[in-house]
């Protein structure tokens, strides 16, 4: 019934007094998939039994809901539930797993500060052609890392110029390109010998006081490349000591990401190696020293991270 005397103020006011605690009924059609039915398909979805719209529509079909695929979108939606670029995460062993976890949890009470004295380098390849396209898989949230949530990566692969270069606490250090893409035990010493001592020469810093971080490659543990580190005033010990297959606690790994994102904005693709090595070059040595500072700060949370996840693979 209408009351056309009443103001929109006096209604508002009776409906605050005697109807605040109503509840009034949702709005829209009642969904045909029952609150049951839902948390099966977040729980399959999460767990990766199942891998997107497609696999929910053809699960809905086997109960007798028949739902179109645009109809399937809006009900994950409503659910919470979206897709998620799949992380690229490096490629880890079952063996390397343990050693990852070992290694990890020697060096997890180190501080920000201690982690400063640290040199890290990296080899990555730059590559002519692009990247690779994006995966995806569907959440509703979660912070843990499933498998299929990933998208490993194998050190080494593709790429047309190979890049050596290292962040110290004082800024990015010399780099070096090898235009084969290629490095054995000459180049390596090769590179130790102009671009790593030069580095250390520039910001005048001690070997007996830095820490210097490599992967394991085969070039870099050899007996001269050992050698090497013993007549220059390094202890190879500590060198070696770093798990394989672990480019997640290379906090150099997110600069050289930085850098491939300022390379894809240049409008056109280089067309040749010497090309790509003006770039790479140019860019690499616009990094500062407070950006190595917040990359290198991050070293405590990688490894709180690896220990979570029992030396598999990070969000890093």
């Amino acid at each position: 019934k209408r009351y056309s005397s009443v103001s929109l103020s006096t209604l508002t006011r009776y409906k605050r007094k005697f109807l605040s605690s109503a509840t009034l009924p949702a709005g829209g059609r009642p969904s045909f998939v029952s609150a049951s039915t839902q948390q099966y398909i977040a729980r399959m979805l999460r767990n990766g039994r199942k891998d997107g719209r497609k696999s929910v529509q053809e699960y809905l079909k086997l109960i007798e809901i028949d739902m179109s695929l645009s109809k399937v979108r809006k009900l994950l939606k409503r659910m919470g539930i979206k897709p998620r670029r799949k992380i690229k995460t490096n490629f880890i062993s079952k063996k390397n797993k343990p050693l990852r976890l070992a290694s990890v949890k020697k060096h997890q009470h180190l501080t920000v500060d201690q982690w400063r004295q640290w040199v890290f380098s990296v080899e990555t390849r730059g590559n002519l052609r692009g990247s690779d396209g994006n995966s995806y898989y569907w959440s509703d949230g979660g912070d843990i890392l499933q498998p299929y949530q990933t998208k490993p990566h194998v050190e080494g692969d593709g790429g047309s110029v190979l890049f050596w270069g290292c962040i110290t606490a004082n800024g990015p250090g010399y780099g070096t390109t090898v235009m084969d893409c290629s490095v054995n035990l000459t180049v390596y010493v090769d590179i130790l010998q102009t671009s790593f001592l030069d580095t250390f020469e520039y910001y005048d810093m001690n070997c007996n006081v830095i820490r210097f971080q490599q992967d394991n490659a085969t070039p870099h543990t050899s007996e001269i490349i050992e050698d090497w580190f013993s007549a220059n005033g390094f202890i190879f010990e500590t060198i070696r000591d770093w798990p394989a297959q672990s480019p997640d606690l290379n906090p150099i790994e997110y600069v050289w990401y930085q850098l491939r994102r300022r390379l894809n904005t240049y409008p056109t693709r280089p067309t040749t190696k010497e090309e790509l090595e003006v770039r790479i070059t140019s860019e690499w040595y616009k990094f500062t020293k407070n950006g190595c500072l917040k990359y290198i700060g991050s070293m405590p949370a990688r490894i709180k991270a690896v220990i979570r996840s029992g030396g598999g693979p990070t969000r890093f």
